[in-house]
């Protein structure tokens, strides 16, 4: 057997890149980008929750472990699309945030909804 490196090297010798070519997005499917493409803008404009959890500020969980839990006060829910009376996220809070909802201001960090217990 031959190492990763030797593989990739007998290749590299054995084959040429393919040229590069412009096709219409429709015709596109299946095909490879011959570089990086950059988006002109932030889409969503701000920043979200890639994941059903709660906001937190990490100074309040760096310490925290399923033997010794932190109890943080939970002062909001924010759905996707929640954008009104956004919570400024205090030290011993967290917000309970749905999947595309707003990262509060204050909050540096989501803990996912798995890695959690509620005690009321």
């Amino acid at each position: 057997m031959i190492s990763a490196h030797e593989a990739h090297e007998i290749i590299s010798k054995e084959t040429a890149p393919l040229g590069q070519e412009e096709v219409p997005f429709s015709k596109a499917v299946g095909r490879f980008l011959s570089g990086p493409v950059f988006a002109p803008i932030d889409l969503p404009p701000f920043d979200n929750a890639a994941m059903d959890g709660y906001a937190v500020s990490s100074c309040d969980t760096e310490r925290s472990s399923p033997a010794s839990p932190v109890r943080l006060k939970v002062v909001a829910c924010l759905a996707a699309g929640s954008f009104q009376n956004l919570p400024l996220l205090r030290s011993g809070e967290a917000v309970r945030l749905m999947t595309g909802a707003p990262i509060p201001a204050g909050a540096d960090a989501v803990v996912p909804f798995e890695k959690t217990r509620d005690e009321n």
